[in-house]
């Protein structure tokens, strides 16, 4: 990795999207060199890619997003760089909304969405809505995004995640007996018996043109807590033509349970999906003060506080939150707690602005 007064060289294919969101809203141009080198299919046309950044217009706009990934992979690009456009994005999003081990468009709605929402004031123009659904292989999906711009971000002081206070959910289903919703429904509160009594998870049947053009089904269980921040946990099935074991409907259930239950033992003010999210927003925000509490720090966060520095020379400071209670905790606090590995991030934003706001 080199930097010059103009040009930043980055070497490899990892972090792509984020080296082309902080170029754009850094206005530096970059050169990704190296990627896939010796990959008879590296993805692109040659193995590098010189990029000069403009001006953000925004708009609408419909965009084909194929059947390689899903949407979602293109839709937090646009999460972090809609809110400085010259114009509010209203963009139709075609491909696919769910694919396994990836996070879907329905998580990011339900996790990034509020926290994006503190660092913009409270707007009816931030949403998403998913107008078709689309698996894997055939797609067929169809996703509205729809962002306000903003002149600038406000500093967020969020430092205690509150209590879960109610599970709510999905069981979608597209092109397949509805009772499989029923039995996802079955085996999802089969393992969240015990833990708490507000939960409540609804059906989403499509049919037709609304349910996409492959087969599929799956979970999406969501907890809030009384502060507001939301976890989540998701699975669904494997397409037809997949070398995956194939799980039974009652264990895909279980299995969006337990990654949810495992979200709030992380425990933190956000979501760890959307920990890069946060990260991003707490460095443009004004001159002031900002801090998060985190769960245990993801892979992505980390390098993404990284590339924050290497953009926009901006650092973080890290304290684990053991160490600033210093508190003796028994086993039954300990319990309550969740994960020791919470992190409180605090920084100074860079006063980022919107210059291509009119």
């Amino acid at each position: 990795m080199q930097e010059s007064e103009a040009l930043i060289i980055l070497e490899g294919c990892n972090f792509f999207r984020q080296y082309l969101i902080y170029s754009i809203l850094s206005g530096r141009k970059i050169s990704i060199r190296n990627i896939r080198p010796y990959d008879d299919s590296p993805g692109i046309k040659g193995t590098q890619v010189d990029f000069s950044p403009g001006t953000l217009q925004g708009g609408n706009f419909e965009f084909q997003c194929g059947n390689e990934r899903c949407i979602s992979y293109f839709l937090e690009p646009l999460i972090f760089l809609a809110p400085f456009c010259k114009i509010p994005i209203n963009g139709n999003l075609k491909g696919l909304t769910n694919v396994p081990d990836e996070l879907s468009v329905d998580a990011i709605n339900s996790t990034w969405l509020p926290v994006v929402s503190r660092f913009i004031p409270a707007d009816d123009d931030l949403y998403i809505k998913i107008n078709a659904r689309g698996f894997l292989p055939d797609g067929g999906g169809s996703v509205v995004f729809a962002s306000p711009i903003k002149r600038n971000l406000r500093p967020v002081q969020f430092l205690k995640p509150g209590k879960v206070c109610k599970v709510r959910g999905l069981a979608y289903v597209c092109k397949v007996s509805p009772s499989i919703a029923s039995r996802m429904i079955e085996g999802a509160k089969k393992m969240l018996h015990g833990y708490i009594a507000d939960t409540y998870i609804t059906i989403d049947q499509r049919k037709g043109l609304q349910g996409g053009l492959s087969p599929g089904f799956g979970i999406l269980i969501t907890a809030s807590t009384t502060e507001g921040v939301y976890y989540f946990g998701e699975a669904m099935s494997n397409p037809r033509n997949s070398q995956k074991i194939q799980l039974i409907p009652e264990e895909i259930g279980a299995e969006a349970a337990k990654r949810l239950l495992n979200e709030i033992y992380k425990g933190g003010c956000t979501d760890s999906s959307a920990q890069a999210c946060a990260a991003t927003f707490m460095a443009l925000c004004d001159k002031d003060v900002s801090k998060l509490l985190f769960g245990p720090l993801s892979f992505y966060c980390v390098h993404t506080m990284r590339n924050l520095n290497l953009f926009f020379n901006h650092t973080f400071k890290l304290d684990e939150l053991w160490k600033i209670e210093r508190k003796e905790l028994n086993d039954e606090k300990r319990r309550h707690t969740g994960s020791e590995d919470k992190c409180l991030l605090t920084c100074v934003g860079i006063g980022y602005y919107n210059i291509n706001k009119t």
